[in-house]
């Protein structure tokens, strides 16, 4: 089998298993994937951006062209080979989909199983390679609860105001149950968050995930003290083989960036 076959045999075998939770076994299992710990406090807020003017500007067009292709299989094929944008957010919608994964609601219980699913799903999606997958780590210790909650924030490039305001929030609740309960870590998701990027080069997609954990300790010396973690992947979409694999996923649930942008930021 030459190598234009395999490629195509492994799409099929992705696209197919949307429907059968298979996962192509030979995943690199030791790639460090974003993730949501589960437990109390496993159910994050997410967010959904297309980074840029020319991503923007490409989405719009795309989402145009989508509409007038109707439901022209070999139409919408050309449409998503001439806008990978448009390609991208439907592979991610497939994959969203097929999991079950919900940002739209992130208290339903076994979301943060299901958003790992979802990570795992479009990691192993043959029109995707993996450019870097890496965590950051960040202890410190505090006498004020609000100053380290800003300074986690911040950490939240990107985000809009509402889940700003949202994780901001959560990490004030947090902080208020470590001080309830002294010496007991408190943990929480905070935040997980999808970016899709057009540049020169096509479509990447970066993936993130964080998690924060919460002590105060008391006695003759009281101190507060919080780790914080994000898990990132950044993933480029394969824009060279594309056009072999679109009329395959022409004939699947197509997802507008518009539609997949509404899906995937809680409400």
């Amino acid at each position: 089998m030459n190598a234009h076959a395999t490629r195509l045999e492994a799409a099929q075998i992705w696209l197919d298993s949307n429907e059968t939770g298979l996962v192509r076994p030979w995943l690199n299992a030791s790639v460090l994937l974003p993730q949501l710990a589960n437990g109390d406090g496993a159910n994050a807020p997410a967010a959904a951006v297309v980074s840029g003017s020319f991503g923007r500007q490409a989405a719009r067009d795309g989402d145009d062209a989508l509409k007038g292709a109707g439901s022209d299989v070999g139409k919408i094929a050309e449409v998503l080979v001439r806008y990978p944008i448009t390609g991208a957010t439907t592979v991610l919608g497939l994959a969203r989909k097929a999991v079950g994964y919900n940002p739209q609601l992130p208290a339903t219980d076994g979301n943060a199983d299901k958003f790992n699913a979802y990570v795992r799903k479009v990691m192993d999606a043959p029109f995707f390679h993996l450019d870097y997958s890496d965590n950051k780590a960040l202890h410190q210790k505090t006498d004020n609860w609000d100053k380290l909650i800003g300074e986690i924030v911040e950490l939240f490039e990107g985000v809009i105001d509402e889940n700003r305001n949202r994780v901001t929030q959560g990490l004030k609740n947090l902080a208020h149950s470590a001080t309830a309960t002294s010496d007991k870590h408190q943990t929480m998701n905070v935040f997980c968050q999808q970016v899709v990027s057009v540049g020169a080069t096509g479509v990447s997609v970066g993936i993130y995930s964080s998690e924060v954990s919460m002590v105060e300790h008391d006695g003759k010396h009281s101190s507060r003290q919080a780790d914080y973690k994000v898990n990132r992947a950044l993933l480029s979409f394969d824009t060279n083989s594309w056009p072999i694999f679109a009329r395959m996923v022409a004939a699947k649930q197509i997802t507008s960036v518009m539609e997949w942008l509404t899906d995937a930021n809680t409400l």
